[in-house]
């Protein structure tokens, strides 16, 4: 009884303060509940400004998804579904012929083609960021209308991982009226109908206002069929609390990214509920024993892992919505459990007792790299307590630009990152990891020193090692929460590697 009075009063007191919280932006634009009622609300952080796949700042991949189909995608449980492609077949070691599905039509009515892949790779080669994220394929040439060879020098299961990254542009009307990727897209209304887009995708643009909100309409001519909601209205609230507060008040149907210090009052609210998307998400703790030689002595590193509640800031920091594992292994591996019977528990008197044994130095430094979501400082001032129980003095030092943190990288006794791939395939997944994180600079000095710079598999094996060694700790993975009014099905609609492909978006049956 006075756990459920307490739950109420601190629901209350929750709601009263987000409730001074700023919603003006959503406020701005928002019609009445009549007027927009078979219209899905959907808070979000922020909407896109450019709206090509393929700008210097990319399309974020749920809006790609709206507008475009890429060649093939990952479903919800790991396995590849077939969009653009009809069917694909290996020629030779290196070469992979595909075949398009017929009688596919962009948005402007332009029919799909073998052209439009190619003349789409061709603005990919355009951009610095894309044509790196596509390096492993080297050439595309046409076969026919409908068919044609992807040279690679990747496996195929790595090249059709990449494909689903893979959105096909309407080449006649992009060339016809000249667009350029890097231009933003203009306010657009109801009755305006020249846009800077056309894709085969399930969606179109029916308003948009890049401080508001992109208002989007079903595809009547979608070659799988109009989507089941005709109507989705993406608006813009920065503020975590914020977005929760319109969802509890039912200003907004569906709300991304909820805090993880207010989910309860989601919970509590029987009309709503959670939905937490697993993730590859994961924070990464290094240690550097270039700069304290103490660190080379695997005791030292032991101790420290002993002084880290890995649990206790899966619980407060962001409410449980997660996990912990010994070794980070990729994506389609995250369920299986990887015993490491080496490998310490949280254990302060043992973490006390083997640093009084070292001479250790009077402070330690960490660097960390704050992350958009905001949870590395909260973890690097969780590390900062749990080592002042051990005796050790922290220091940190935050820095928010990647170029910055790579000049420091080895000037710190720790570094905090954060870290997820938008791939699937094992190897491409590590070959992200390697070359392309946060922590590729430290994990290729360690490559080069054991001279596995030329294999993946022992690279792969190498990094596992590193781990259990405790020079690369992942404190744990952040999985994604999202809040719904339980009347949609949110839950079914995310891909293996959490993308939501709005399109599936249905109302419950009663």
């Amino acid at each position: 009884m006075v756990n459920g009075m307490f739950r109420l009063l601190s629901y209350l007191l929750t709601l009263m303060m987000l409730a001074l919280l700023p919603v003006s932006v959503y406020a701005q634009h928002n019609e009445t509940n009549s007027q927009a009622s078979n219209i899905v609300q959907i808070a979000v952080d922020d909407i896109p400004v450019f709206f090509s796949p393929y700008a210097s700042s990319a399309l974020d991949i749920q809006y790609a998804h709206l507008f475009f189909d890429p060649l093939v995608r990952w479903g919800d449980k790991q396995q590849l579904e077939k969009r653009l492609l009809q069917k694909w077949k290996s020629i030779k070691p290196g070469i992979t012929r595909f075949y398009l599905k017929k009688n596919i039509k962009f948005h402007s009515g332009n029919r799909l083609s073998s052209n439009d892949v190619i003349w789409t790779f061709s603005q990919i080669l355009k951009e610095p960021q894309s044509r790196h994220f596509f390096e492993g394929i080297k050439q595309i040439k046409r076969v026919d209308r409908y068919s044609f060879d992807v040279y690679s020098s990747l496996s195929q299961a790595q090249v059709l991982d990449y494909l689903t990254h893979f959105f096909v542009l309407d080449s006649t009307f992009y060339r016809r009226n000249k667009i350029d990727a890097d231009k933003a897209q203009d306010v657009v209304n109801a009755r305006h109908n020249k846009l800077s887009i056309s894709g085969t995708g399930p969606y179109k643009i029916k308003q948009y206002n890049p401080a508001l909100h992109l208002n989007v309409v079903s595809n009547k001519d979608y070659w799988q069929g109009q989507a089941a909601i005709k109507e989705l209205n993406f608006i813009k609230i920065k503020s975590a609390n914020s977005r929760q507060f319109a969802l509890l008040a039912n200003d907004v149907d569906i709300s991304a990214s909820v805090s993880n210090k207010t989910v309860e009052t989601v919970r509590f609210e029987k009309s709503k509920s959670l939905v937490e998307v697993i993730s590859s998400n994961v924070i990464f703790l290094t240690i550097n024993d270039k700069k304290s030689d103490v660190f080379k002595r695997s005791v030292a590193r032991n101790a420290v892992h002993l002084a880290i509640n890995q649990e206790g800031m899966l619980k407060h920091i962001i409410n449980g919505m997660g996990s912990v594992s010994s070794t980070f292994t990729p994506l389609p591996q995250v369920q299986m459990e990887l015993p490491n019977p080496q490998l310490p528990d949280y254990d302060v008197p043992r973490a006390k007792y083997l640093f009084s044994k070292i001479d250790m130095p009077e402070y330690l430094t960490l660097l960390v790299l704050v992350d958009e979501i905001g949870n590395t400082p909260e973890v690097a001032k969780a590390l900062v307590n749990m080592m002042k129980r051990v005796g050790i003095k922290l220091i940190i030092t935050e820095v928010t630009d990647v170029e910055e943190w790579h000049k420091q990288l080895f000037d710190y006794d720790f570094t905090l990152s954060v870290w997820q791939s938008p791939l699937m395939d094992r190897d491409n997944i590590y070959q992200d990891l390697f070359v392309d994180s946060a922590l590729a600079n430290y994990i290729s000095v360690l490559f080069e020193k054991e001279k596995v710079a030329d294999s993946i598999e022992k690279q792969a094996m190498l990094f596992e090692q590193i781990q259990q060694e405790h020079r690369i700790i992942p404190l744990f993975f952040q999985n994604q929460i999202w809040a719904t009014d339980n009347k949609y099905n949110l839950a079914t609609i995310f891909s293996v590697n959490g993308i939501p492909y709005w399109h599936l978006l249905t109302v419950n049956e009663d």
